[in-house]
């Protein structure tokens, strides 16, 4: 994946997609990076699944294929992806405790077998203020895990801060409480991050955007502007309001029901003024470099001084910092909007959200009523996931690359890594060819595109420096503490590269994770260790299946550099306008029949994919199965295709690429997904990218009368 900056680590299919899990991550800067799939940072299995997981997750690992979850009664022509996981599928049973199941859930559940493997050991290391990191992240686990004691302080860890909450009355205190959100769990409508400067990437900068909380847009409660303005969503918005009171009693607020109408009130007005989030998908548009003088100036009604130095900035010279305002005209018009707030209100807003923020870390009537409306209401999630699950998941958001160093020590072979880099290089080149032989670009633009292709950085299993936790104090018994001591600790992490050199050594997503993503500043892309396993890469299953899978997944992320936001990064990672008009226009045609294309799909009844938000990650998709059936082509140097259980090459990469996205999500998760999301739901992402290749309609002989028939003038061809 890459993104416009303050976009949430997003996960290929929403791994664990309901928004309490996302809360049981230590809060961290979000980043610009584009990954595959939506979620939360996600721990997982790397290299080589055990033979009983092999069998749980349906995969024969002679040749990497499940041939008995296919449902040869519906035609591939009508419906590829059911052809190809429909009896799987038929057959799942979603567990309680998630709001989906496929994949990428089932390597994330044997993953977190082995991180509480490898967490039960540190647990050996506990201290009261363990110095190294195996008992750092022993004590965090092994507090989290102690679930009396942290019933018994019930709101107590709140007290420090719900009293300055309690103190917010001007304009001065307001910006003091957003700015304190970046080192505690308080929370803030805008966030700000430090990330390369989009025109000048090897110098960092600071970014404002008008709020992605937790991964939550605008700042705000609910997972989408939809939620408050949507007449059909009108039962989620009245739950919420049930939710905001019942978490203000709690922290012991006056009046719990009455400030919760107030709350959804302002926070209703907040998202009436928001711009949504597909109309912030042109990277030069949200380039706005500015000092905090002009953002003060465009701005004027809330205190951007106090704001960033509360957060941390230096005070010296901080009228004369740039920062990037990513939708200046979205924070002008939120700003107006608290400047009319009633300040009791935004007392009991503040109050709210800090308990929201909090719960995972707090005593189980916190963490219950969390539960209950972030993932039973909103995700129809069944019931909470055990308590070890919340400790492995809060330990890996504060200490992640601690955790990941040992993760990769133990689980990732060095022969996967050598393996892995030759099958980029082969859909590199594949790429490569492809461009060569583009019909709609010119040769002015071809010639750049092949240029920033050559340039590309491949970054496989693990980065080549970890961070260095010397300075993050984790104490026994203080969970809350720790939990804030983190998200300090992260959000220093990032201050520290201000006005120094971009490392190009660190990456945005430890080796643990279940994804891959494209960073258009740096021009590299990223394969943790976690995603090198079946079903994306198994080194002994079949070639063509393989190319499906992880080739495909190697083409997506490939393809990111050149969709509608990518391609405005040339191959130092600048952001300018490199191509030519012509160019530029014939890829914008192509961009509107594909999301047309999207638009027309409604996975869910009265739901339509949204085309235009999903624009980048459609592109990528295409171009990712075109990448891995081409790579597969040219790895047979034009020797014949084998046939493998009556299969041919060209049918074995489709439904590898189809086996990759074999996942059921409750309806209430997959509502939200499409809603909030900048990735289409599965069943998209498998029947549309096939049915505008050429390969699929002869590889299964799909003719004019199918459902998913193009007639070939129709079908869009991109990379």
């Amino acid at each position: 994946m890459y993104g416009r900056p303050f976009d949430e680590m997003i996960f290929y299919a929403s791994c664990y997609g309901d928004r309490q899990n996302m809360r049981h991550n230590v809060k961290t800067t979000v980043s610009v990076k584009r990954r595959l799939t939506q979620g939360a940072s996600v721990l997982a299995l790397a290299m080589g699944l055990t033979a009983a997981s092999a069998q749980a997750a349906g995969y024969n690992s002679g040749w990497g294929f499940d041939e008995a979850g296919m449902n040869h009664s519906v035609k591939p022509g009508d419906n590829f992806f059911e052809y190809a996981n429909g009896t799987y599928l038929k057959n799942l049973k979603i567990p309680g405790d998630m709001s989906s199941y496929g994949p990428f859930r089932i390597l994330y559940e044997l993953s977190m077998e082995r991180q509480k493997a490898i967490l039960s050991e540190a647990q050996k290391h506990v201290s009261a203020e363990p110095s190294d990191d195996m008992g750092k992240i022993g004590t965090f686990y092994a507090s989290y895990l102690d679930q009396k004691a942290v019933d018994a302080l019930g709101a107590k860890p709140l007290a420090v801060d719900l009293e300055k909450i309690r103190k917010v009355s001007d304009a001065k205190s307001l910006a003091e409480a957003f700015g304190t959100s970046l080192n505690s769990m308080a929370f803030s409508t805008f966030q700000i991050g430090v990330e390369q400067d989009q025109k000048d990437p090897e110098h960092y900068m600071l970014m404002l955007d008008q709020g992605m909380s937790i991964g939550v847009s605008g700042g705000l409660g609910l997972p989408d502007i939809s939620y408050y303005t949507d007449p059909k969503l009108a039962d989620k918005k009245k739950a919420y309001q049930a939710y905001v009171a019942k978490m203000l009693t709690l922290v012991g607020w006056a009046d719990p029901a009455k400030n919760a109408q107030a709350v959804v009130d302002l926070e209703t007005a907040l998202a009436k003024v928001e711009i949504p989030r597909d109309q912030t998908r042109d990277p030069l548009k949200l380039y706005n470099p500015m000092t905090v003088t002009q953002l003060q100036k465009i701005a004027p009604d809330f205190d951007w001084v106090t704001f960033l130095t509360t957060a941390g900035l230096p005070a010296e010279n901080i009228a004369d910092r740039k920062v990037d305002v990513r939708e200046p005209d979205g924070i002008a018009a939120m700003s107006r909007v608290l400047k009319k707030a009633d300040y009791s209100v935004l007392q009991a807003w503040l109050a709210f959200h800090l308990a929201d923020n909090a719960a995972a870390y707090l005593s189980h009537d916190f963490s219950d009523a969390s539960f209950d409306f972030n993932s039973r209401t909103l995700s129809g999630v069944a019931q909470q996931s055990p308590r070890w699950k919340r400790a492995t998941r809060v330990t890996n958001g504060a200490m992640g690359w601690a955790l990941g160093k040992i993760y990769v020590a133990r689980y990732f072979p060095p022969s996967a890594q050598a393996q892995i880099t030759e099958l980029v290089q082969k859909v590199k080149s594949s790429f490569h060819d492809r461009l060569e032989h583009n019909t709609w670009m010119d040769e002015q633009t071809r010639k750049a595109a092949l240029n920033k292709l050559d340039h590309f950085a491949i970054q496989v299993g693990y980065p080549k420096k970890w961070w260095d936790y010397s300075n993050l104090v984790v104490r026994k018994g203080d969970v809350y503490g720790n939990a804030v001591r983190g998200a300090a600790f992260n959000w220093q992490h990032e201050l520290n590269k201000l006005d120094k050199p971009v490392d190009r050594d660190e990456w945005g997503m430890t080796p643990q994770t279940v994804n891959a993503y494209n960073d258009p500043t740096m021009n590299e892309i990223v394969f943790p260790a976690a995603i090198l396993q079946p079903p994306f890469f198994d080194p002994k299953g079949d070639m063509a299946v393989n190319y499906g899978a992880i080739g495909g997944v190697i083409g997506h992320e490939m393809s990111h550099g050149f969709d509608d936001q990518g391609r405005h990064y040339d191959e130092h990672g600048r952001l300018h306008d490199w191509w030519t008009k012509a160019s530029s226009d014939a890829f914008q045609k192509l961009a509107d029949r594909l999301g047309a294309q999207y638009d027309a799909q409604e996975p869910l009844p009265g739901t339509h994919v949204n085309g235009k938000m999903t624009m980048g990650e459609n592109i990528a998709d295409s171009g990712g199965l075109n990448l891995g059936l081409q790579a597969y082509h040219d790895s047979l140097h034009g020797k014949p295709q084998t046939t493998v259980h009556g299969l041919t090459g060209d049918q074995r990469v489709f439904l590898g690429w189809a086996q990759v996205w074999r996942e059921k999500d409750r309806p209430d998760a997959l509502r939200q997904q499409m809603l909030s999301n900048e990735h289409a739901p599965a069943v998209t992402r498998v029947n549309m990218p096939a049915h505008n290749i050429d390969a699929w309609y002869d590889a299964f002989g799909v003719k004019e009368g199918d459902k998913l028939y193009l007639a070939p003038d129709q079908r869009v061809k991109i990379w």
